[in-house]
């Protein structure tokens, strides 16, 4: 997708990290990141329509989960839409993301125009 259409701030961001599918648990390394979503390398057997977890720790006791669906597959990458994850999950993603975006304040303003939409 063009970076114009996008609607929210993604940083590069190779974090290691895991996949759960079921029972299936697959290490990945993230290449982007927003607050709505990741594109997801080593991904190769997450199919498109897919539930899945996402485990993303930041150090030891500290990570984020994340609940969604892998929403495009194209070999070896996946494209995953977060749906749902608890308010310290969202809390450490948030600051990841302002932390590591071009122009932080970005970040806030697309939350803004969430909670106006509410």
């Amino acid at each position: 997708m063009d970076r114009n259409k996008r609607h929210n701030t993604r940083i590069d961001a190779g974090f290691e990290a895991y996949v759960t599918v079921g029972d299936v648990v697959t290490p990945v390394s993230t290449r982007n990141l927003s607050l709505k979503g990741a594109l997801l390398e080593g991904c190769g057997d997450c199919l498109a329509g897919t539930a899945c977890e996402l485990h993303l720790p930041l150090s030891p006791g500290i990570r984020i989960v994340v609940s969604g669906e892998i929403v495009r597959a194209m070999g070896e990458f996946a494209a995953m839409s977060f749906k749902e994850m608890d308010e310290l999950s969202f809390t450490f993603l948030h600051r990841l993301v302002t932390l590591n975006a071009e122009r932080p304040e970005e970040v806030d303003e697309e939350l803004l125009r969430v909670f106006e939409k509410l």
